[in-house]
């Protein structure tokens, strides 16, 4: 593993770590839950909180991990509008398609397999963006991550942490995806349709929903992207990151909250 790498990582777990775990932090989430009735004691409360904040901040931490991989890889072609939030512009016909088809896919008597309907959304935004007589609107979206691979083919990855999400979030997760994805057909000014490939990429292999909204060919999980892709290893991101659990500064900053909560807060 590209030593960069591995000291980006643990510095950036390192404040994740040291941020969760500040005083400040602390003192925000007492003040927020002394006054809440509840049978769990108080401190415990407090510290389910900040590993609950911990973990919601590792899983973006993730999404930018994917994107420093992939910029480090040498299999791969970074572009510049990976892991940026950038503004794009589609047409109003094209977010109304969306909306559409994610709302039909939730319809009782909607096929369990969506890849012929999937295709032809695709087959249908492609056609309606690539007429330079509509009218577009400007939409802004954070584009996880945008790689040439080696076929020449362009890559968008939409990352992802865990396939854990609610539905309501789980939904969101996917119609960003397919309006990011309408965005960048024209900011890259694409014109065939398989010059651009989508993916939604859950970081942890558990399935957890079945391919409602995209087709299991434009999904990957753990270290399939890596193998399809790149030349750096899942197992080494893998273990760099199970690594962490045991490093000294690490167990230092968790140690030094235990005894905040236990000891020196007023409880």
């Amino acid at each position: 593993m590209n030593e960069e790498v591995q000291i980006v990582v643990r510095e950036a777990v390192l404040k994740i770590i040291q941020d969760t775990a500040s005083q400040k932090n602390i003192r925000d989430h007492l003040k927020k839950h002394r006054v809440k009735i509840h049978f769990v004691p108080l401190r415990y409360r407090i510290i389910g909180a900040i590993l609950q904040s911990l973990n919601i901040r590792f899983g973006n931490f993730i999404e930018k991990l994917i994107a420093l991989v992939i910029e480090q890889d040498s299999q791969v072609s970074s572009l510049p509008e990976s892991g940026k939030r950038i503004s794009l512009s589609m047409t109003a016909e094209t977010d109304r398609l969306i909306d559409q088809y994610i709302t039909s896919r939730q319809l009782p008597n909607s096929p369990d397999l969506c890849d012929d309907a999937y295709q032809k959304l695709l087959e249908a935004i492609f056609e309606i963006e690539r007429r330079t007589d509509r009218s577009k609107q400007t939409i802004t979206k954070d584009v996880d991550a945008l790689f040439r691979s080696r076929d020449g083919k362009i890559i968008y990855l939409e990352a992802k942490y865990n396939d854990d999400h609610d539905t309501g979030k789980f939904v969101d997760i996917n119609r960003k995806f397919l309006k990011t994805y309408a965005g960048l057909l024209n900011h890259l000014q694409i014109d065939a349709l398989d010059q651009l490939i989508p993916i939604i990429y859950y970081f942890n292999p558990t399935k957890r929903y079945g391919p409602i909204y995209i087709p299991s060919s434009n999904i990957l999980r753990g270290a399939q992207l890596f193998d399809a892709f790149l030349e750096f290893s899942y197992a080494d991101i893998d273990t760099i990151l199970r690594n962490l659990g045991d490093d000294e500064k690490v167990m230092e900053i968790f140690d030094r909250l235990y005894q905040i909560i236990r000891h020196d807060l007023d409880i």
